[in-house]
């Protein structure tokens, strides 16, 4: 969707009132007028409702009052322009001179937001707006020549210190609306997203559950009634957090495959939240279920695949003495993966005890990390014990077609999950991605 998706050129007025209070009440108005399917005194309860929770104001000059009308649908959007300026108790004591008031069932408010934040970067844009002397020139300057400026996807708000406050807030505000919604069994707020943990209100609802990397006694020790899941390494996108935070919550058996989350997070440690995300447990981690229930006999316990996940994501992040690297861990069912391997050096592994080569013992990681510039894969049975490293995987079965620029080490972890009910965890040294197999696909990417 494009700005212009949400915005026509009768979309813009010119505000002659000159205080706060007049100004919401002629936008409500025209607002009503323009796009119709609401009552303006209907709409103005709306807009000083959010005001009076927090101040619509974003950067000098320019605020953004909307509302959330149950019901309404698409957001829609009024840009209201004053050429003599509103006072409007900004920090920096500066009239208002932009007001865009966006107004929907909420669905939508936060995608817009982003648009209008992004929008709004060049100052240019912003003098364009409020300096053009008819609507349709003030429309064009707003929506720009393709209707909105290029990919959003990872791009960090360039909002001061109240522009991320105010965007949090919206945010937050549409995580608790659409949880309530579709009755969400959790919400997962990533926490690293934001400077101060002073935003969140003191009474959070129960079923507020926090995402960190590195907060958690901080988060405990001010939301002790609230739990914590801990994600093992910073270096992923926000997709990939979401992902990563529910399956090391359903690893702990905080979710159950009949339940619904929403996450409310964004950028990491960008300082501002400015994405909201519905997933159905049970239809988009089905197969982490096929774990346990589908495969009778599965040795892998969670915890083991949990760690491994943990070591390939450093792996990825920081990789080894300055340079990419790239592995292969095969875990669980050893008993059937044990007749597919052929030993490429000697084993590293050889000679010690169990209890001194087990991928759970804190002390082995910076051990697996050296190990991993080897050829080869580490063969680790369910329990955690490695078996060995350096370890060449022989199968006769291709696995099935896999995606394009996928290469050898990809194949034999797809191939060594489809003679054996073992996982496969790959760290590719060009992509520096981490890839999780099972039954011979490809079953996430991290």
């Amino acid at each position: 969707m494009l700005l212009r998706d949400y915005c026509i050129p009768e979309g813009v007025h010119f505000i002659e009132s000159r205080t706060k209070q007049e100004a919401f009440e002629e936008l409500a108005k025209v607002f009503a007028h323009v796009y119709g399917h609401i009552d303006a005194e209907e709409l103005l309860k709306k807009i000083l409702e959010r005001e009076s929770v927090l101040s619509t104001w974003i950067a000098s000059g320019i605020a953004i009052p909307h509302a959330i009308v149950a019901g309404y649908g698409p957001s829609r959007v009024l840009l209201g322009i004053s050429k003599e300026g509103i006072p409007y108790g900004a920090p920096d004591e500066r009239p208002v001179h932009l007001l865009i008031l966006i107004v929907g069932d909420g669905m939508e408010h936060l995608q817009v937001l982003r648009q209008v934040a992004i929008r709004l970067e060049t100052p240019q844009v912003y003098e364009q707006i409020v300096s053009a002397f008819h609507p349709v020139e003030a429309y064009r300057a707003f929506v720009g020549k393709g209707g909105t400026e290029p990919s959003l996807q990872e791009k960090e708000l360039p909002m001061d210190r109240e522009g991320r406050f105010f965007l949090s807030q919206a945010c937050w505000e549409q995580g608790l609306i659409l949880a309530e919604k579709i009755e969400a069994s959790h919400i997962f707020v990533h926490a690293d997203c934001l400077e101060d943990l002073g935003f969140f209100p003191k009474d959070l609802p129960r079923n507020v559950c926090f995402v960190t990397v590195s907060r958690v006694e901080r988060i405990r020790d001010q939301f002790p009634e609230h739990p914590v899941v801990q994600i093992p390494f910073k270096g992923v996108s926000r997709a990939n957090q979401v992902e990563l935070s529910i399956v090391f919550a359903l690893s702990r058996g905080l979710l159950q495959q009949e339940e619904r989350v929403v996450s409310i997070f964004g950028v990491p440690f960008s300082g501002v939240l400015d994405s909201v995300r519905d997933t159905d447990i049970g239809s988009e981690f089905k197969v982490f279920f096929a774990f346990g229930k589908e495969n009778e006999g599965q040795d892998l316990e969670n915890q083991v695949l949990m760690r491994v996940i943990e070591i390939a994501g450093e792996l990825a992040e920081e990789g080894r003495e300055g340079k990419p690297s790239g592995t292969i861990f095969v875990l669980g069912d050893y008993e059937q993966v044990q007749h597919h391997c052929q030993q490429m050096i000697i084993n590293p592994f050889a000679g010690y005890p169990e209890s001194d080569r087990n991928i759970l013992d804190p002390s082995l990681k910076e051990t697996i990390k050296e190990l991993s510039k080897l050829d080869g894969a580490f063969v680790i049975q369910g329990n955690g014990v490695i078996v060995s490293a350096g370890t060449y995987l022989r199968t006769r079965v291709p696995p099935a077609e896999l995606p394009s620029g996928l290469g050898a080490r990809h194949t034999a972890a797809a191939a060594i999950t489809v003679v054996s009910r073992a996982v496969a965890v790959v760290l590719s040294e060009s992509t520096r991605r981490v890839s999780i197999f099972k039954s011979g696909e490809r079953i996430m990417v991290l």
